[in-house]
């Protein structure tokens, strides 16, 4: 399934990937999303019996073209690809024989090779437990243009596009299907070829895809720590979205990750030592952060060591591993 609006330049490369990949099995439905420019004419111009376009009378932004097209599917897979990046040779047939697999996932991404304004690989853990602890952070497990998943729980309505996500439709679907016991996995070969360049949506709306995103992290940390306060919940949020700081707020959320680094090992389904790691990493550049502009010293840290005992237990676990890098941070700003 291909989303188009206003694609002419990419549309056609991204098309003929997707046709040309060696999976004969399939339809390509392309729901265009009342485009001005000539993306219509560059797909309407390639002949191929696999391909079916369906045109919106007006413009419904993305949330909703795909909520759309997912609807127009026929088959039990819908793989994801958007109209300027390109699948690699063999993905669909890689990711369609793990989905099939005895106990396989719902929902299977891969890494991502970008192109154009960057050219770099990211890769994404591999395993269920990974990314759904993996949900918690900014940078996702799960790429839309890599994803392949099983159609049947949209057909029973386990999962959906949420057009109140706006551009974190993607993440709020990543959401919904942890909250509806949905497994995932990455393969660890390149799946796609991500183009990056000025004028891609992701670009184009980086604040309201930040605002977006903390709604649906908001659900993801309420997802992971119930036992969490509503406050404390909202402080990891805040903590994980932007880098505070300093004051209360910076505090706060320390307190909160080190609260949720208590209540990890207990979290069913995800990977525990993993998610601690990543909060660690994230809790070391909040530090940084904080001391490079003076915000914080060490009498302030060794305050909050005293007053809150998550914060001195994870500073202290695996012999005070956290503690010394703290503290190394501190000599090198003192």
């Amino acid at each position: 399934f291909m989303p188009v609006y206003n694609g002419a330049q990419f549309v056609r490369a991204a098309v003929e990937s997707v046709l040309d990949n060696g999976f004969s099995d399939m339809e390509l439905v392309i729901v265009d999303d009342a485009s001005t420019d000539d993306t219509v004419r560059v797909v309407e111009s390639i002949r191929h019996p696999a391909v079916r376009l369906v045109r919106q009378p007006e413009n419904l932004g993305v949330a909703a073209t795909r909520r759309r097209g997912i609807e127009l599917l026929r088959g039990r897979h819908v793989a994801l690809l958007d109209q300027d990046d390109i699948a690699m040779p063999g993905r669909f047939a890689a990711q369609v024989d793990v989905l099939e697999g005895s106990g396989g996932p719902d929902i299977v991404g891969g890494a991502v090779e970008c192109f154009g304004d960057a050219a770099t690989v990211l890769h994404f853990p591999l395993h269920d437990g990974e990314i759904r602890a993996g949900l918690l952070f900014f940078s996702l497990p799960l790429v839309n243009p890599a994803v392949c998943m099983k159609l049947e729980p949209f057909r029973q309505r386990r999962l959906e596009y949420s057009e109140n996500a706006g551009p974190a439709a993607d993440y709020a679907l990543w959401a919904a299907a942890m909250r509806a016991g949905l497994r995932f996995a990455n393969l660890p070969q390149t799946v796609t070829r991500y183009r990056r360049h000025a004028a891609s949506h992701s670009r184009q709306s980086q604040d309201w895809i930040v605002t977006k995103s903390a709604e649906v992290r908001r659900e993801v940390v309420a997802i992971l720590f119930p036992q969490m306060s509503a406050a404390e919940q909202q402080a990891l949020v805040d903590a994980l979205t932007r880098l505070i700081g300093g004051g209360h707020r910076w505090v706060d959320g320390v307190y909160a990750m080190s609260r949720a680094v208590a209540l990890a090992p207990a979290v069913p389904g995800i990977a525990p030592d993993w998610l601690i790691a990543q909060l660690q990493a994230h809790l070391l550049r909040m530090v940084e952060h904080a001391l490079s502009r003076k915000l914080i010293d060490n009498e302030t840290l060794e305050s909050m060591t005293d007053s809150n005992g998550d914060f001195e237990r994870w500073r202290m676990a695996d012999g005070g591993a956290l503690d010394r890098a703290i503290m190394a941070l501190v000599a090198a700003h003192a």
